[in-house]
């Protein structure tokens, strides 16, 4: 074998260790950077707290988080919020379009009249909670707890979604 041959074997060699360096550094410096951005968001969402709830009668109240609870029970509550919200949002677009409130009941939703339908359908879920309209508020009604008028409720006394 020549000088010249074994020579540029070795560069080869070399130049192929560099390179398995500078895979194995960007791979660390990217786990490092992934592990700085999930300690800030379990950071940020342990600090987080609920802001102020929507209600349809007067102004936004602050609810304090629910205690300890299953994961079901926290989709529900979540997941009652949010239906809260959509059917208050049904609400003023009615009032809006009709110049005042919806009948008691649900079938204004999602009749095709005076506009509608507002909802494809009415939003519940019974294990947990259902949510009504009386003509003049919107109540939530647990499936235990006690049933909050115009608002999401709150965590003590469990009233409403945090009675989910």
């Amino acid at each position: 074998m020549s000088f010249r041959r074994q020579n540029r074997q070795l560069a080869g060699v070399a130049r192929r260790r560099n390179e398995h360096g500078v895979a194995l550094l960007s791979t660390l410096v990217t786990v490092i950077v992934l592990g700085v951005i999930a300690g800030v968001v379990v950071s940020e969402s342990s600090h987080s707290k609920p802001g102020p709830s929507p209600t349809l009668n007067g102004p936004a109240t602050t609810t304090t988080a629910p205690g300890i609870a299953s994961e079901a029970q926290l989709a529900a509550v979540s997941g009652c919020e949010t239906n809260f919200a959509t059917i208050a949002t049904a609400i003023q677009t009615y009032s809006a379009e009709n110049g005042s409130p919806p009948p008691a009941g649900i079938s204004w939703a999602t009749a095709s009249t005076r506009g509608g339908p507002f909802l494809q359908s009415w939003p519940t879920d019974s294990p947990y909670y259902a949510i009504t309209w009386n003509g003049v508020s919107e109540n939530v009604i647990p499936k235990k707890g006690i049933t909050s008028r115009g608002t999401l409720g709150t965590s003590s006394p469990a009233t409403g979604c945090y009675a989910s």
